[in-house]
C-alpha cells in the first residue's frame, strides 16, 4: 500500500535535512510494486503492416535512419497508429547534446528517426510538457508530442519486462506514475513497450519539493511520496 511504501523509502525521500538536494535513488527490486513478468509481444509483421499503412511513417522510414547503441533518444507511443490501427508502435526521437532532458526538457520535439516495437534505454528521465499536458487534459487540444521517455539507447536481443510498471495518461495524471500514482523522474534501466514503461535498477521519485510545478487546473491523481 501507499503508506507502507513510504515507510520503506524512509530518509531517502523524506529527510528534511537534505534541503533542496535531489533525493537518492531507491532500488526498484526493493519496492513492493516490483514484479518479474513475461509479456507476449505482437509479431514484427503486425508492426510492419501498421507502419506501412501510415504515410508519415513511410516517409520517415524512407530516410533509412536508425539509432545506434549509446545515442541519446526519446521514445513515445505513436498515437496516430495506436488510434487508427490499434497497434502500439514506439516513435524514436533524436536527442541532443544538452542536459536539458534531465530537467524535464524532453526529446519529444526532436526529429523522428525511427519506429520500433520495443525500446530499451539506460539512464532515463521521464519527461512531460506541463503546459501541453494541461491543454490536452482541459480539452483545448486533442493530441501532440508532449511526453517522452528519454535516455541512452541500449538495444538487447531479449528485452526484460521486469520492474516497476509505469503509465502516463494525460487525462489522469501530469507525470509518468507507478501504479499507486507516485510520479517517477528517473530510472536506471527501462523497457518501453505498448503504453507501458518498465523501470528497473535505481529509481528516483519526484517529491513536492523538486517536481516542476503543475500547470493549469486540470485534475491529476498524482500522489507525491
Amino acid at each position: 500500500m501507499f503508506h507502507d511504501t513510504n515507510d520503506l523509502f524512509g530518509d531517502l525521500l523524506g529527510n528534511p535535512e537534505r534541503g533542496n538536494a535531489a533525493p537518492s535513488c531507491v532500488q526498484a527490486e526493493d519496492l513492493p510494486l516490483f514484479r518479474r513478468r513475461t509479456v507476449e509481444m505482437v509479431s514484427d509483421d503486425i508492426i510492419k503492416a501498421a507502419l506501412a499503412l501510415d504515410s508519415t511513417s513511410v516517409r520517415i522510414m524512407a530516410k533509412g535512419l536508425a539509432p545506434r547503441a549509446g545515442d541519446r533518444v526519446g521514445a513515445r507511443l505513436n498515437l496516430n497508429i495506436y488510434k487508427s490501427k490499434g497497434v502500439a508502435v514506439q516513435t524514436i526521437h533524436a536527442g541532443n547534446a544538452t542536459e536539458g532532458y534531465t530537467r524535464n526538457r524532453g526529446f519529444y520535439n526532436g526529429n523522428v528517426i525511427a519506429y520500433a516495437k520495443v525500446v530499451c534505454l539506460e539512464n532515463v528521465y521521464l519527461n512531460v510538457s506541463q503546459s501541453f499536458r494541461d491543454r490536452i487534459a482541459s480539452g483545448t487540444e486533442s493530441k501532440g508530442p508532449m511526453a517522452s521517455v528519454d535516455g541512452i539507447y541500449a538495444p538487447v536481443p531479449v528485452p526484460s519486462f521486469d520492474g516497476i510498471e509505469v503509465r502516463f495518461d494525460p487525462m489522469d495524471v501530469h507525470w509518468f506514475c507507478d501504479l499507486e500514482y507516485r510520479p517517477i523522474r528517473y530510472a536506471e534501466y527501462v523497457t518501453v513497450y505498448g503504453n507501458r514503461v518498465y523501470c528497473r535498477g535505481g529509481i528516483e521519485y519526484y517529491t513536492e519539493d523538486n517536481a516542476p510545478a503543475k500547470v493549469g487546473d486540470a485534475v491529476s491523481k498524482v500522489r507525491f511520496p
